[in-house]
């Protein structure tokens, strides 16, 4: 079938046209497969001073390992935030990181699971502190490209 491109007949070249839909289809599963792990509630249990932590990812099963890394103790060096009133804001002296870690990072996207947490803090020495969260990135699946989440919360 020829196809008219300026004005010109022109024969549609089959091999090209069957490149062009490949790659067009393992685009589309490619980005059908996209795995996250997000966070839902995070919160802090003083009673059992432990973070309680809520998360989402995708997957083929339920069955995901999640593990905890924490990251250094830094002192907090900025000014002191002030509140919309001109009062002093508080704030804690301390920044800690702390990332999930899911052994089945490569697993598909194929279904959303929720898991829960919990984080023992009885042996954190750095605190009062603000405490980010994060889900660790995965390397492996490089495209499209992966942004860890990131939840925050202040321990006492």
């Amino acid at each position: 079938m020829p196809v008219a491109i300026e004005g010109r007949p022109r024969r549609l070249n089959v091999g090209r046209a069957f490149s062009l839909i490949t790659v067009s289809v393992v685009m589309a599963s490619a980005t059908s497969t996209v795995m996250a792990d997000w966070f839902g509630p995070v919160r802090y249990d003083p009673k059992s001073d432990q973070l309680i932590i809520t998360l989402m990812y995708d997957g083929t099963n339920p069955d995901h390992h999640l593990s905890v890394q924490w990251g250094l103790c830094r002192k907090l060096d900025q000014p002191r935030a002030v509140g919309p009133d001109g009062s002093p804001l508080r704030q804690p002296p301390h920044q800690l990181e702390l990332s999930i870690l899911d052994d089945q990072g490569n697993d598909a996207a194929k279904k959303t699971y929720t898991k829960t947490v919990q984080v023992p803090l009885a042996a954190v020495s750095c605190r009062p502190a603000r405490v980010t969260l994060t889900t660790e990135p995965r390397p492996a699946y490089p495209a499209p490209p992966y942004v860890p989440g990131i939840a925050v919360i202040d321990i006492p």
